[in-house]
């Protein structure tokens, strides 16, 4: 078996990233991938701005007076750009609200909570810092750096930075074009009656929901028997795409035909099973269409195998193709509440309850049958890491975890 460490790295050194970008509006830009380096035409803020309502005036005329009192001679607004231009005498100050331009012999803003006025004069509580309460031209970004980054994930607290940058569309990667393949004849759509050994297609709907939350296009390539010409001419069909997801038929038995026909597509076979459970009958591959690389994996078809194999591995290579990170699950420690025993043959990922307990991250044990139970995948919130050559981990260890 194929080390799970090892079939990342496979799957990093044998990917390239696509170039192909499009134009999306900003509503619909959060979840895809910088295209190209965004670089800003404009300094950030782009005008000496007062950050706190206050009074602004020039620190020179108080640092050597003791109890200094001020003269307020203007009102500046935000949006009115007229007060940038205020002239002041010695002694004197404007009545300032935040956002405005502060004009510009002013140096410092005294916020209104230190200030005492009356009689349009005004007394400080508390001498402020010079410079303070001032946000300077371009100390957030300067003209002519790039705001945002080739390959940078798009979220929704960047979309205040590409609007302000006047832009209505951003350039981005091309969404990736993932089908799914679900083979077995045992296989019926979801709102089918089950009878005679069947079970309902739930897999299908899982990557496809998973593919949908990471903004990439699902297509969906149906159901096909356990046979060797319906499974080619699915993977035939799925040709133009750049990853297919085939569920089913990964294994040994004598109705797992997937590794037989990618055989026949003179594929290239880089993973046959891998150390990790679930997920171990899973198969990674390229298929040369017209010189260009299909991606193709071979998963097992239990419902929480196909989750995870693609939550970790689908996943990260999807990161490679676009040239972004963040797709992927970040990991983190918890303490484990319940002794845990394996075989040393596989790293097991777990479902698990994660739950922040006395100021730790406590990991809870929940009814867990194997990788058929979408029950225990439903109640989950995280898998924990059982390590491959770790036979028992006792309650109270620290371990890796996910959330899900």
């Amino acid at each position: 078996m194929t080390r799970f460490d090892e079939a990342m790295e496979i799957l990093r050194s044998n990917s390239k990233e696509i170039e192909d970008v499009e134009e999306v509006g900003l509503l619909d830009a959060v979840g895809r991938v910088v295209g190209r380096d965004i670089i800003s035409n404009y300094d950030f803020p782009p005008f000496n701005r007062s950050a706190m309502d206050g009074f602004a005036f020039r620190y020179k005329d108080i640092e050597t007076v003791e109890n200094p009192i001020l003269k307020v001679k203007s009102l500046v607004l935000a949006g009115h750009s007229e007060g940038k231009h205020i002239e002041l005498k010695k002694g004197e100050c404007v009545r300032i609200m935040t956002g405005a331009p502060v004009p510009s012999p002013c140096d410092t803003v005294a916020e209104f909570e230190i200030c005492e006025e009356r009689d349009g004069k005004v007394k400080f509580v508390k001498t402020p810092q010079r410079l303070a309460n001032i946000a300077i031209r371009g100390e957030d970004l300067k003209k002519g750096e790039a705001a945002l980054y080739k390959g940078q994930l798009i979220e929704p607290k960047t979309i205040n930075l590409i609007g302000s940058l006047g832009l209505k569309k951003i350039s981005v990667k091309r969404k990736l074009k993932i089908g799914v393949i679900s083979t077995g004849d045992e296989l019926v759509e979801v709102d089918e009656n089950i009878e005679n050994g069947k079970i309902r297609n739930s897999s299908k709907y899982s990557l496809g929901t998973q593919i949908n939350a990471i903004h990439q296009e699902f297509v969906d390539l149906g159901m096909v028997k356990d046979d060797e010409d319906e499974i080619y001419k699915a993977i035939e069909k799925g040709l133009n795409l750049d990853i297919l997801l085939i569920t089913g038929g990964s294994s040994v038995g004598d109705k797992d035909l997937t590794l037989r026909v990618l055989k026949q597509f003179q594929a290239n076979v880089m993973v046959e099973r891998i150390a990790m459970k679930p997920g171990k009958p899973t198969i990674i591959a390229t298929i040369d269409r017209e010189g260009k690389d299909v991606w193709v994996f071979g998963m097992p078809g239990n419902p929480v195998s196909t989750f995870s194999v693609f939550k970790l591995l689908v996943t990260y290579l999807i990161e490679q193709l676009l040239g972004t990170s963040g797709l992927t699950p970040m990991f983190f420690t918890g303490i484990l509440n319940f002794d845990f025993r394996k075989n040393t043959d596989r790293m097991h990922f777990v479902p698990c309850k994660a739950l922040v307990r006395n100021e730790n991250i406590e990991i809870d044990h929940i009814k867990y049958n194997g990788s058929g139970d979408f029950t225990a995948l439903s109640n989950a919130n995280a898998f924990f890491i059982a390590p491959k050559e770790t036979e028992e981990i006792k309650g109270g260890s620290t371990v890796d975890f996910f959330f899900i």
